[in-house]
């Protein structure tokens, strides 16, 4: 269905700015290892920072990818209500327009009736 084609529009543009946030963490995380490495500290102050970092960064892709998947989520729910409401308008216009079939083919089994009477009547008054 179309929805299919519409969820996957609504991936790839976060994906588009997914893209740039990834790259942008990766070139942090990247400084960050490579000032810590070159900087004047002890083997153990190094690592334990490197860890601290790599810990933070972990932390802000969870975070990042939870926003995503919320996005997605209402996204989700809001193409399930235009649904509905689409739905429902096109019940309510198939209705209506039954209605007035129904309307318009009493109102012609009527005139046809009243003009065969009519006939009827020409016939034997002649």
């Amino acid at each position: 269905m179309k929805y299919d084609k519409m969820l996957s529009n609504c991936v790839s543009q976060e994906s588009d700015s997914s893209k740039a946030i990834v790259a942008l963490l990766t070139g942090l995380a990247v400084g960050a290892v490579l000032g810590v490495l070159f900087a004047p500290s002890s083997g153990e102050e190094t690592r334990t920072l490197i860890s601290d970092k790599a810990n933070d960064l972990t932390g802000d892709l969870k975070e990042k990818y939870q926003s995503v998947k919320e996005k997605i989520a209402a996204g989700k729910d809001d193409l399930v209500e235009l649904k509905d409401r689409t739905v429902e308008s096109v019940k309510s216009k198939a209705s209506d327009l039954n209605q007035e079939f129904h309307a318009y083919k009493e109102d012609a089994k009527t005139g046809i009736k009243q003009a065969s009477d009519d006939l009827n009547d020409n016939v034997q008054n002649a």
